[in-house]
């Protein structure tokens, strides 16, 4: 059986643990589902993922722990590709940053929740600034499990730093207050990768279709020795006029600055 194979199945092992156990699991039941396997950061996303999906609750799991977050530990994998160095930097002087942010405790965290329902408004915004910076190292720890998929790693910390003040100024008592805050960074961060893959893809396709008009204009002037119309371009090749003129307009401006 090969890895891939090893780890649907333990998701299947989750998936019956938690009908069992009336749709909960403990961390307990998921390192069972895995036996022998040392869970990389990005299954244990997907495994977040699929507890999300399946709506499975995870009853004895304390992400929010940040005492046992470290700053200085992040895999030199999560820095790959061209800004890798830049990335590094910003999130260098972050950690200096965090490293002044006292870690929020579990008693602590619960005085601030009760404080941000019931206390003054002044008690409230003081509560909401506590909870959040305290909680900030938590983001990074969930960041990480998000690295590598085309997002910098700075870029999904601010995301979920802004998901979890969001979250925390929106509470309003309805629900656990770690568990929504969880879901509410998990989803930015997924929704912060989507939005990157559309729009790359939107790019190639943007590439796609600019090179394929500029071929038809070089084309159409060697067949008939005049310049296409915008119409005759969108004839021979299915795209809108306005995109061909768009085209075109675009390409006119990157000669000029080149001339320039």
């Amino acid at each position: 059986m090969d890895k891939n194979q090893e780890f649907l199945q333990g998701l299947n092992a989750i998936r019956n643990t938690a009908a069992i156990k009336c749709g909960k699991i403990g961390v307990a039941d998921i390192l069972a589902a895995f036996p022998g396997t040392d869970l990389s950061d990005a299954q244990i996303a997907l495994i977040y993922d699929y507890l999300e999906q399946e709506n499975i609750a995870l009853e004895d799991y304390e992400p929010h722990d940040v005492n046992t977050v470290g700053l200085d530990d992040l895999a030199e994998e999560a820095w790959g590709g061209a800004d890798s160095e830049r990335e590094q930097r910003i999130f260098d002087m972050y950690q200096d940053d965090l490293a002044a942010v006292p870690p929020i405790s579990s008693a602590e965290e619960e005085d601030l929740r009760r404080l941000l329902l019931e206390g003054s408004a002044e008690e409230s915004r003081r509560a909401a600034e506590r909870l959040t910076e305290g909680n900030l190292r938590w983001v990074v720890q969930i960041a990480r499990g998000y690295a590598g998929r085309g997002v910098p790693l700075p870029d999904l910390i601010q995301e979920g730093n802004l998901a979890l003040w969001e979250g925390v100024q929106g509470y309003g008592g309805d629900g656990d207050l770690v568990t929504l805050l969880e879901k509410a960074i998990h989803r930015s961060m997924k929704d912060l990768i989507r939005e990157a893959g559309s729009f790359e893809k939107m790019e190639d396709q943007m590439a796609a279709m600019a090179n394929r008009v500029m071929e038809t204009v070089k084309a159409w002037e060697e067949e008939t020795g005049r310049p296409a119309t915008t119409a005759e371009i969108s004839a021979r090749t299915g795209i809108p006029e306005s995109r061909v003129e768009e085209v075109l307009r675009e390409s006119a401006n990157a000669i000029r600055n080149e001339e320039h």
